[in-house]
């Protein structure tokens, strides 16, 4: 860590960056010893996906702080909730200030943040990634526990049960195909959150035929050839302009032989998996019924 060079010490990196640490929990008055036994009372939530799930589950005084994606309507299903909560941006200076007795993130959550949360004595927990339902139910529950309020987590994922019971009634009968069209050419096969989606609403997802895994580019050719029931287009771009908007807007698809073409569910309810699911297999219910 240091060594003495002419009877001065020199501190190596390692040195600087514990000496660093220290400095900071003295001025900030932080130690492992403040998070506090029982129901967290002072939770700081580092990404939009665990924002989501403390504005449903945790009373708002609980709530120290959440990421400035919380509050925007395009992508937060809780953004009303979320008025006037104190926002941050997921940097390791915002929270430590204030204090929390829980971090909360997800798998996208910087490596080296939670790391240093963690060496300071912080209690930080992550979601994972859910792609099906049952990983929803096992997330909201699991997230329940964490926060201290088991009960209401279960009663969130059993409303989510019977709304998903009620939906699938309403698809019984003979399956439709369809594919998700997305710009720069993308479409969402097996392992994502969207095939779910579609295969809950009673439709069997095209990309899964053409081996698509993950998030895919496909030609326009190849669209065109797979001929699906229902197209849906994914155009929440920001400049309409732009080369990748150009793929979903091309003349061809407007003359593909569909039963439908429909604009995707909304951001706000599938950019995080949670209980919102069941609102965009909703719709996509709906769309299908039409």
């Amino acid at each position: 860590m240091r060594h003495a060079i002419c009877g001065v010490i020199v501190l190596t990196r390692t040195g600087l960056r514990v000496l660093f640490t220290c400095l900071l929990v003295l001025v900030l008055g932080v130690s492992s010893c403040s998070a506090q036994e029982g129901v967290p009372k002072n939770i700081v939530s580092l990404s939009l996906c665990t924002d989501q799930l403390l504005l449903m589950l945790v009373p708002r005084q609980q709530i120290a702080s959440v990421t400035r994606g919380a509050i925007d309507p395009h992508l937060s299903y809780m953004a009303a909730a979320a008025d006037g909560l104190v926002l941050n941006s997921g940097g390791i200076e915002e929270v430590l200030p204030l204090k929390p007795d829980l971090i909360v993130g997800s798998a996208f959550a910087s490596r080296d943040a939670v790391r240093f949360l963690r060496y300071l004595g912080y209690p930080v927990k992550l979601i994972g990634l859910p792609q099906s339902i049952a990983e929803i139910r096992e997330m909201v529950l699991n997230f329940g526990s964490w926060v201290g309020y088991p009960s209401r987590a279960k009663q969130l994922v059993k409303k989510m049960d019977g709304q998903l019971a009620h939906l699938n009634k309403q698809h019984k009968g003979v399956k439709r195909t369809a594919l998700i069209y997305s710009p720069n050419g993308y479409t969402m096969g097996s392992g994502t959150l969207e095939n779910t989606i579609l295969k809950a609403a009673g439709f069997d997802n095209l990309a899964i035929e053409m081996g698509v895994v993950g998030f895919e580019q496909i030609t326009l050719e190849r669209l065109v050839a797979a001929q699906p029931d229902f197209l849906f287009i994914e155009n929440h771009v920001d400049n309409l302009n732009s080369l990748a908007s150009h793929y979903v807007s091309h003349p061809v698809l407007m003359k593909m032989p569909l039963s439908q073409a429909h604009e995707f569910i909304p951001s706000r309810l599938r950019v995080c998996a949670g209980p919102m699911v069941v609102e965009a297999i909703e719709s996509l219910v709906g769309k299908r019924n039409e």
